[in-house]
């Protein structure tokens, strides 16, 4: 017989890439920040290429600080790391993968240059988690984002190397039969270009200047000299600086819009990443989990939520503010939970704390505090704004978050109320014909006792009886099922499996006659895990349903047996049988079956569903299966005790 378990859920499987760099703590930190709370399965991986030896004090004091946190390491020989990492990630299933980054190589892009964009494509199924290094810049690449009108020396360079070029063609010219127009428009295409190749509008000037001293030195006579005879260059000159002034306001704002466009197409791919992120979020603490972490990665910074529920005492009893916690720091996060407003580091109330703190408000409610730690740089205008966008996408999905749970609760409450009103309906209409039935028939003795004869008299007292019984067997339903639903802790003990099946054998065969009811223990004494109580519930649901439904003076048998760390009760009958597109329905609530299906006849749909309910709370399984010849078997588990049983007793009726 095949045994049916429960799948169990795949479990999130985390993977650190081990180096020896000294910020590749920061990359440990973050995933055992992500695992923090969960069952996650911890791992690091150093792939040895031969370059860092395992005796490298660095790399030895990041492994110490991996398996401080839980995780399993192990090192793996191959010179291309990160195809060892892609084998290793697939091997073990990995879910989340955490690596290092240092930023793109010299004259890279931020995308397509990127050492781990191989990892990434090779791993689709991977949640890949860049976490960037200490001094990494965190701007788009290719973006300008010095502050205009500061000199930089590679701007002088390329002016300098332009108004070289420019001079050195124009000395060609000079020595051609070309008038010296040309020269002149050679000079302001030398300043066009560097106006736009270069960064604010002050080179474009500059070049301007140059232009013109190099011109009147060099080509005008008398040369060599910056004496000038003829007025129609002074109007040239003067035209020229006016050009190139106008030229270089014009390219700079044509550069400032292309950056912005850059940075806000940037920022746009970075919130629909996270977005994208939260839509898988499952819990509100997964999308804090996921908010921390993006703000981590992005702003290179350490960020931390702080829960609003249980009020500031809750958020000092934070586990997330042990380590951080300051007289300055709890000034202001108090502050900000009170106001809603941001203070800590980098503001003007109580910047003397560690961490610059914002509040998370969907709506007029508050649901958190995030605290991004503070450094020795300020957080340039486009990380304020970022750090400001995913901060609303946070509050979003926490109001969505908590509008589902509240949806949730209220389909709950609805679910119930139905319940208990099918419940209700049901017990009140299936009770009556019970009730009618042993009224009735007590009347009728009342009054007619002494005419009616003895086999009549023998035929109410049995009715009565079986009818007061289903009664009984209803009210025991009712009561376990109410015990369930309020989730009453079980009364979990170790027991005797043959012990159990021999009480409800027992009680079947006194109360349930016109059957064979036999009993077959399994040779070794087999002690489960069980509440009692609800167990024999089973056992006399199970046995009354196959005497219910199977031809008087045919066999019932009740067996165990040890299946590994499992024990497998079953109660078989030889009756018609379930069809097999009833054989999950027939455990489902108020599910009678058709006309002589099982557990259909003179009954609510309590009984089954009640034995899954039990059973399940137990940690087993139960099912049911075609009986050889003909018949159902109703097979379920329960877990071992012991091994063992030191106490075991010689059971009589095993057997018969």
């Amino acid at each position: 017989m095949q045994q049916a378990f429960p799948e169990n859920e795949q479990k999130m499987n985390v993977l650190i890439c081990l180096s020896a760099s000294p910020s590749n703590q920061k990359v440990i930190r973050s995933a055992a920040r992500f695992t923090r709370g969960s069952d996650a399965v911890l791992m690091a991986l150093f792939v040895d290429n031969g370059k860092r030896t395992q005796h490298d004090p660095y790399l030895r004091k990041n492994m110490e600080m991996a398996a401080s946190l839980g995780a399993a390491i192990e090192v793996v020989t191959q010179a291309d790391v990160l195809g060892a990492i892609v084998d290793y990630a697939a091997e073990h299933a990995v879910t989340h993968l955490f690596i290092g980054y240092s930023g793109p190589a010299k004259g890279g892009t931020f995308l397509h240059h990127l050492p781990v964009y191989r990892l990434v494509n090779s791993l689709p199924d991977v949640d890949v988690h860049i976490i960037p290094g200490t001094n990494m810049n965190l701007r788009p690449s290719g973006l300008i984002t010095r502050e205009q009108g500061l000199l930089h020396l590679n701007d002088f360079l390329k002016l300098a190397l332009i108004m070289t070029c420019a001079t050195a063609i124009s000395a060609l010219f000079d020595r051609s039969r070309f008038s010296n127009s040309n020269i002149i428009t050679i000079y302001i295409l030398a300043v066009l270009v560097t106006s736009v190749t270069t960064a604010g509008s002050i080179y474009g000037i500059i070049a301007a200047v140059l232009y013109i001293l190099l011109f009147n030195f060099l080509f005008i006579d008398p040369r060599f000299t910056l004496l000038v005879y003829d007025p129609f260059y002074m109007v040239t000159y003067l035209v020229s600086v006016i050009a190139a002034v106008i030229t270089g306001n014009l390219s700079s704002r044509m550069k400032r819009s292309m950056q912005q466009a850059t940075i806000n197409a940037y920022q746009a791919q970075i919130l629909l990443n996270t977005s994208e992120l939260l839509q898988k979020a499952e819990s509100s603490a997964e999308i804090t989990r996921v908010i921390t972490l993006q703000l981590h990665e992005l702003l290179g910074r350490d960020a931390r939520f702080f829960h609003a529920e249980d009020g500031e005492d809750g958020i000092f009893a934070d586990p997330a503010f042990a380590d951080i916690r300051t007289v300055a720091d709890e000034e202001a996060i108090r502050w900000t939970f009170r106001h809603g407003a941001k203070s800590g580091w980098g503001t003007r109330t109580f910047p003397e704390a560690r961490y610059r703190y914002l509040s998370v408000r969907p709506g007029n409610s508050s649901d958190g505090i995030i605290g991004i730690e503070g450094g020795e740089n300020e957080l340039s205008l486009f990380e304020e704004n970022l750090l400001l966008s995913l901060l609303g996408e946070c509050a979003l999905s926490l109001e969505s978050e908590r509008n589902r749970k509240e949806r949730e609760a209220a389909q709950i409450i609805a679910e119930n109320e139905r319940f208990r009103s099918k419940l209700l309906r049901s017990v009140s209409h299936d009770l009556r014909t019970p009730l009618t039935s042993i009224s009735g028939n007590a009347a009728t003795l009342q009054q007619h006792e002494q005419e009616l004869e003895e086999r009549e008299r023998e035929q109410i007292y049995s009715d009565i009886y079986e009818d007061a019984i289903w009664l009984i067997d209803l009210v025991e339903n009712l009561l376990s099922i109410t015990k369930l639903e309020e989730h009453v802790e079980l009364n979990i003990t170790g027991e005797i499996v043959s012990d159990i099946l021999t009480t409800a054998v027992s009680h079947a065969r006194r109360h349930k006659s016109g059957h064979h009811i036999l009993l077959s223990c399994d040779e070794e004494c087999l002690v489960a895990r069980m509440d009692v109580n609800l167990i024999l519930q089973v056992m006399n649901n199970l046995i009354s349903n196959a005497v219910k439904h199977t031809p008087a003076g045919t066999t019932i048998r009740v067996w165990d047996i040890r299946e590994g760390r499992k024990v497998l009760i079953g109660v078989s009958d030889e009756g018609p049988g379930i069809p097999d597109d009833e054989k999950e329905k027939i455990f489902d609530l108020f599910y009678t079956g058709r006309q002589g299906g099982a557990d259909s006849s003179k009954s609510l749909g309590l009984g089954l569903n009640l034995c899954k309910s039990i059973v399940e709370a137990h940690g087993g399984s139960i099912w049911a299966e075609d009986n050889t010849p003909s018949g159902s078997v109703f097979l379920f588990t329960l877990d071992l005790w012991e091994e063992n049983c030191d106490e075991a007793v010689s059971d009589p009726d095993c057997g018969r």
